[in-house]
């Protein structure tokens, strides 16, 4: 026969009580002004970028992408733009599809760049896609149509040709 004593009784309280307080907290997350929590992963997203912090940027971008790209592939193919700082000046929401309008200033550097380029700023508009209640950054590419329908599920199934994407 095992003995229970009170703290047996609170710390299983205690423990219900932060089970419970954490799923509130992610409801809170998900029912939250979608315009505001589309804005603050936007500036997740750059401060990251900014930062350098090519993992944080990674996770930030939609699933669908992230189960067809490697986290490896992603850091091969990390491009050569830095971004020194940004401003997000607006927000719109068309049903799953957000846009984050922003300005930033940045530059180009490569090993093999004779002069440096100075910095500049220029104002873009990115895609984002709620997936779940949460926000995604759509992969933007960086030549030519910068969101062509790519149907990452497809190319995560390895059924992608030598040199296309399957579009949808």
């Amino acid at each position: 026969m095992t003995r229970r004593t009170m703290g047996d009784g609170l710390s299983g309280l205690l423990l219900a009580v932060m089970l419970l307080a954490g799923c509130a907290g992610a409801q809170v997350l998900a029912t939250r002004d979608p315009a505001l929590r589309l804005r603050e992963r936007g500036a997740q997203y750059w401060d990251a970028r900014v930062k350098g912090d090519l993992l944080a940027t990674y996770t930030l971008h939609e699933p669908a992408f992230r189960r067809a790209v490697t986290l490896t592939g992603f850091l091969q193919g990390r491009g050569v733009t830095r971004v020194l700082e940004y401003e997000i000046v607006g927000e719109r929401i068309e049903g799953d599809l957000g846009i984050v309008k922003l300005k930033m200033k940045s530059t180009v550097t490569h090993p093999k760049l004779i002069k440096p380029v100075e910095p500049s700023w220029s104002e873009v508009e990115e895609q984002w896609v709620r997936v779940d209640g949460e926000w995604y950054r759509k992969f933007r590419f960086p030549v030519g149509e910068p969101y062509p329908a790519v149907d990452w599920d497809e190319v995560a199934a390895g059924s992608r040709k030598a040199g296309s994407l399957p579009l949808r």
